[in-house]
């Protein structure tokens, strides 16, 4: 994190940073020590958009996403003030903690002019893919909108079906190999858009059945329509890892089942199969990881899959109990919406 002329706080491990020019005030330390009504507010914050909130004790915290990551500018008593009596109190007892609200925002201009600068850099030095895998895009990309063409024109023949989903595959596979060229890029790509988990996975059920199927599986999709804060081009990598896992590494003849589920205060999504292989389901996530040499991979999938869930606050884990194998992901929740509405 960038450093901070006012106090900071990660609300995914509660860690409090003094800022340069006022202090972290002993209250805020006292009661974030105590896990109870802090870390629900902190908490809270992960699933609201960016903006000025004001903490159960009458402090100002100004949520702010720097390189993906959600961050609190906080113990603040910020004019214009909220108005409690909370906050009145904590006026009268910490007077240097006093500031206007423009001055939070000129911290959070800064914050977002040095990210700038960060993820141009990244960007730079990303930038380093032959010009024979930039020219593949551009030809995979031309195979996709000519079959899409020819397909709204004369209809869902098989063999166009067959090639536009190919197509797919093919993108899909060009965004883990970006991801795996340079991981950074990844994780440093805003999280700025929203994402309706369930809707994305039943467009990868489209793209990888007809894989599916030449093994004599069916990719099943259900639940609830959870959206989540995070990156649209990052984000997908994750279900399509998962769900190409699954059908490379599952027994044949099965059903993979994806569900989105809520839980809480997030969204879990959930790829599961049945595999006869062995799978460490501590170590899989680690980089070159494989357990069959009867499959093609590099065993880097599950690794860039966990690096873009860390990313997006959440957390990626792997179960194993009687031959079923259940890839788990739990991200931040912002809403769920109905089935049917838009």
């Amino acid at each position: 994190m960038l450093p901070s002329l006012l106090p900071i706080c990660d609300p995914t491990s509660l860690e409090l940073s003094d800022g340069l020019e006022i202090p972290a005030s002993d209250f805020c330390r006292r009661e974030l020590a105590k896990r109870r009504e802090c870390a629900e507010h902190y908490a809270s914050l992960l699933r609201k958009n960016e903006g000025y909130y004001q903490c159960p004790f009458g402090f100002t915290s100004r949520s702010v996403v720097v390189s993906g990551k959600m961050w609190a500018i906080t113990g603040i008593v910020a004019f214009p003030r909220f108005g409690t009596d909370a906050e009145r109190k904590r006026a009268k007892d910490y007077p240097k903690t006093r500031c206007s609200r423009e001055t939070l925002e000129s911290q959070v201009r800064f914050f977002r002019e040095a990210d700038r600068y960060r993820t141009e850099a990244i960007a730079e030095s990303a930038a380093v893919l032959p010009q024979q895998f930039h020219e593949l895009r551009k030809l995979n990309a031309a195979v996709l909108q000519h079959s899409e063409r020819e397909i709204r024109d004369q209809g869902e023949r098989r063999s166009l079906v067959s090639i536009h989903s190919a197509a797919e595959l093919m993108r899909n596979n060009f965004d883990i190999l970006e991801a795996l060229s340079n991981p950074e890029v990844m994780q440093a790509i805003p999280m700025d858009g929203t994402i309706n988990v369930f809707d994305l996975l039943f467009k990868l059920k489209r793209v990888y059945q007809e894989r599916a199927t030449e093994r004599g599986m069916v990719v099943s999709v259900e639940g609830v329509r959870a959206i989540i804060r995070g990156s649209q081009k990052s984000f997908p990598i994750i279900p399509q890892v998962l769900i190409e896992n699954a059908i490379k590494y599952g027994t044949k003849n099965q059903v993979i089942r994806a569900r989105v589920e809520t839980s809480e205060d997030e969204a879990v999504l959930i790829v599961e199969n049945t595999a006869d292989s062995y799978i460490d389901t501590e170590r899989c996530f680690e980089k070159g990881m494989r357990y069959s040499d009867k499959v093609e991979g590099g065993g880097f999938g599950l690794f860039i899959a966990r690096e873009i869930v860390t990313a997006h606050g959440g957390v990626i884990r792997c179960e194993k109990a009687g031959g079923v194998v259940r890839m788990i992901v739990s991200v931040p929740l912002i809403t769920v919406i109905a089935h049917g509405a838009t």
